[in-house]
């Protein structure tokens, strides 16, 4: 939200990756693979290009990258106010409680 001065519900649209290298201080180590969220075509292809093993998640693969619900608070003219998003993969409601 901050690089991009993105509000919470465009933070959590914009596409996501994934780097699995696996878990080096318990002895597992694998060949590193980079999941691309669907729509970031040309960011893949230059990974690609850099000789990195891909692969393009698409509809509920997405699942990989989790799931995401922001909730922001700012002050405006003295009153409390909350900018929300949710994650389309996600149950859609983030509220203040």
């Amino acid at each position: 939200m901050l690089a991009f001065e993105y509000n919470p519900q465009a933070a959590l649209y914009a596409p996501c990756i994934f780097i699995e290298v696996g878990m080096p201080d318990r002895g597992h180590v694998m060949d590193p693979t980079v999941y691309f969220e669907d729509g970031i075509l040309e960011t893949a292809e230059r990974w690609e290009a850099l000789d990195h093993k891909l692969k393009t998640l698409k509809g509920w693969e997405r699942g990989l990258f989790g799931r995401g619900q922001i909730i922001r608070t700012r002050w405006d003219g003295g009153r409390r106010r909350f900018l929300a998003g949710s994650d389309s993969i996600g149950d859609g409601a983030a509220y203040p409680v």
